[in-house]
């Protein structure tokens, strides 16, 4: 790395200033080495392609709408080479940016005056700024993923081959001042263009959240009613209610109060003279039995706490199923996928650790014939952290979380976790702000992509992260469930 850093003349320092009139000389030669680059130019002129050195898989935003490429500021024969070759170019009108961003180790960012144009003989006085400093390239990198989703998905040869014949045509036309020996010069002629002039393509339009909200949590995909469950006919065949509050246990049912003597008090009469009985249905003072005097100045008669005690003592109550009784739970095959932007920190509630451990018990199991054990886990994202949560998320869908550093928005290195089968999903609308919980049922893997990994998966298809409505067709998911290729699902 001291050798590549002293290549990019930062072996001492964060910062490097480039300036002179032919300032590609200089920024090519530290690019042309490099892989996975990300760059953002508002104009692109003829011969880009051997000033920037963008390979098959790199990324380009630039400014291709239609007023642009009349007025010769952006070429689209340069961006059609580079889609032919491979590259993913998006265009985004009104960008007037010039930032080149290296994501190799070490990463770099290049950020200054000049665009992608020769110059030729109009050469131009240009400045740059070169700097490795890690917060200037994550800055860069979150400007960069900002403008990569306001742009419209990446452009295809189709989209450029109808612009070839409208670069230049509209420059303005200066003519010639009339004089009395010269007639004045005719207006100049208007555009003709063999077929009407469209954009390039518009940005899709994003729908609003959808206002309707389930009024209690759907059932689990993969498992049945609770009233089937065996744990639901337990309870009913012990006295309890087969459901009960979701946040609360149930009360135990109380035991009718013993009367002096041992005979049972009648109902709605206080006993008397007795102790009430203990949770574990022994006496209250400790060692009655053992000690009778101790028990006789207690004012407890010891024969009288001992015939009480069948009936005061409570039925136990059932332990908890331990994890290898649990049944394998359903693994399917993701068919509608979220990435869902998250922050790490904070607290849940109460409530929803209680559920949190009530889907536990219910659903972690070590896996059968050396698969990965499966594991349910909380996640919660609040209202205002950037990117907000989908309202559609719902049990049977499936998540991806991704964690994010900085005001909810995800850099190249940010953590991802493996794609998780939603079970519950909720919002507290009495929290503030208000807060998403979901409840997610997840498998380990041994593959820990980050962020940046997701995004080259798409670019690879032409598409790119999208945090607000779902990945449905089979070659986005495919690509996405291809970052952990040991997570095994359920025939369907």
């Amino acid at each position: 790395m001291d050798a590549e850093l002293a290549r990019l003349g930062l072996a001492e320092r964060s910062v490097r200033l480039l300036a002179g009139r032919d300032i590609w000389a200089s920024i090519t030669p530290l690019l042309a080495p490099r892989r996975n680059l990300v760059a953002a130019f508002g104009h692109v002129g003829p011969g880009a392609a051997a000033l920037l050195p963008l390979q098959p898989g790199d990324t380009l935003i630039t400014d291709a709408s239609l007023d642009t490429v009349l007025s010769g500021a952006t070429s689209p024969h340069a961006l059609l080479h580079w889609v032919k070759a491979g590259v993913i170019v998006h265009s985004l009108r009104g960008l007037n940016a010039k930032l080149v961003i290296a994501e190799d180790d070490p990463s770099f960012v290049v950020v200054g005056s000049a665009d992608v144009t020769a110059a030729g003989p109009r050469q131009l006085f240009e400045a740059v700024t070169l700097s490795h400093e890690r917060h200037t390239v994550e800055e860069a990198q979150e400007a960069w993923l900002e403008w990569c989703d306001l742009a419209g998905p990446s452009l295809t040869a189709g989209d450029l081959e109808p612009l070839l014949e409208q670069y230049g045509a509209g420059k303005p036309v200066t003519a010639r001042p009339a004089t009395a020996t010269r007639p004045a010069a005719a207006p100049a002629r208007p555009v003709v263009t063999s077929r009407p002039a469209t954009p390039v393509r518009p940005a899709a339009v994003t729908p609003p959240p959808s206002p309707v909200r389930p009024a209690a949590p759907a059932p689990s995909p993969v498992r049945p009613a609770p009233g089937t469950s065996a744990a639901g006919t337990s309870a009913t065949a012990a006295g309890s209610p087969a459901t009960g509050s979701p946040v609360r246990p149930a009360t135990a049912p109380a035991t009718p109060a013993t009367a002096p003597g041992g005979t049972p008090a009648a109902p709605g009469t206080p006993a008397t003279g007795s102790p009430a009985p203990s949770p574990t249905g022994s006496s209250a003072v400790p060692g009655a039995q053992d000690h009778p005097a101790e028990a006789a100045q207690a004012g407890t008669d010891p024969a009288t706490t001992s015939a009480a005690e069948p009936v005061a003592a409570e039925p136990e109550a059932p332990e908890a199923t331990e994890a290898t009784d649990v049944p394998r739970p359903a693994w399917p095959r993701p068919a509608e996928l979220y990435l869902v932007s998250l922050v790490e920190g904070g607290e849940p509630s109460a409530e929803a650790e209680y559920r949190l451990e009530e889907l536990q018990r219910e659903y972690n199991h070590p896996g059968e014939d050396g698969e990965s054990p499966f594991r349910v886990e909380l996640l919660w994202a609040d209202d205002g952290q950037g990117q907000d949560p989908p309202r559609t998320l719902r049990a049977g869908v499936h998540v991806i979380p991704v964690y994010s550093q900085k005001q909810g928005r995800p850099l190249v290195g940010s953590r991802i976790e493996a794609p998780g089968l939603v079970l519950q999903a909720h919002i507290d609308e009495f929290a503030y702000p208000r807060r998403t919980y979901c409840y997610v049922l997840t498998r380990q893997s041994a593959a820990k992509p980050a962020f940046g990994d997701l995004r080259k998966a798409l670019a690879a298809i032409g598409e790119k992260p999208n945090f607000r409505n779902s990945f449905q067709v089979p070659r986005k998911i495919e690509a996405l469930l291809g970052l952990w290729p040991d997570l095994g699902y359920d025939p369907r």
